[in-house]
């Protein structure tokens, strides 16, 4: 199996600092410590590694071979970013009004078991639906895959997908290390002004999804 390891490799950390809704939402969790934030990375991890298998065994192609699963997966993504914006537009306006009152609001109120969940769950889901994620694993890897190899062509695509999920394993900790330290002394101001603009993010991205995945 040859493969232009510099070349695909180079594709995939820029795929990973492309800003994104994973990107946001492991930014928006380091608000609350290191653990929580983790958990939102290895969210994304998990659902990447679906993809790697599903792009494997050739379903992802069938995805691809009929539209209307994919316009029902970016309708899907895109009601699930919107109402995480919603919630943070939400959050946002609560912290405001917590603002000079005796509420406490900062990572400690709201850490957990409880939160770490959420957090992994909030990144799954969004890169699962997530219709580009999709098309990078069925149009790009299989442009690396060795048609002289006598390695199977999903053993091709499981090693170039693996790889793909080991970039993130090494990245995205980079990541929640520079959220946690950014944000490591927002107080409630801080902390609304950041929720605000999660909120308007995710609300784009959303309307983005709407526009390419069904739209287009």
């Amino acid at each position: 199996m040859s493969v232009q390891w510099a070349v695909f490799l180079s594709l995939v950390l820029a795929s990973y600092i492309s800003p994104g809704p994973d990107t946001v939402m492991i930014l928006r969790s380091s608000v609350k410590g290191r653990i929580v934030a983790m958990a939102a990375a290895a969210g994304a991890l998990c659902s990447l590694a679906v993809h790697m298998l599903v792009s494997a065994v050739g379903l992802s192609a069938l995805i691809v071979a009929l539209p209307g699963i994919l316009t029902v997966l970016a309708t899907l993504g895109a009601v699930y970013l919107a109402y995480l914006g919603i919630r943070a537009l939400m959050a946002s306006v609560s912290t405001r009004r917590s603002v000079g009152s005796s509420l406490t609001v900062g990572p400690e109120s709201v850490s957990g078991s409880h939160a770490r969940r959420r957090a992994f769950r909030s990144t799954f889901v969004t890169n699962l639906t997530n219709p580009k994620v999709i098309l990078f694993f069925v149009a790009v890897l299989p442009q690396f895959v060795d048609g002289s190899s006598s390695w199977p062509v999903a053993m091709q695509l499981g090693v170039l997908g693996a790889a793909d999920v080991l970039v993130g394993v090494l990245y995205l900790p980079i990541l929640v290390l520079f959220g946690v330290r950014a944000f490591r002394n927002l107080g409630p101001r801080g902390l609304a002004n950041l929720e605000l603009g999660v909120g308007v993010l995710l609300l784009i991205f959303a309307g983005a999804l709407v526009v390419d995945g069904v739209l287009g």
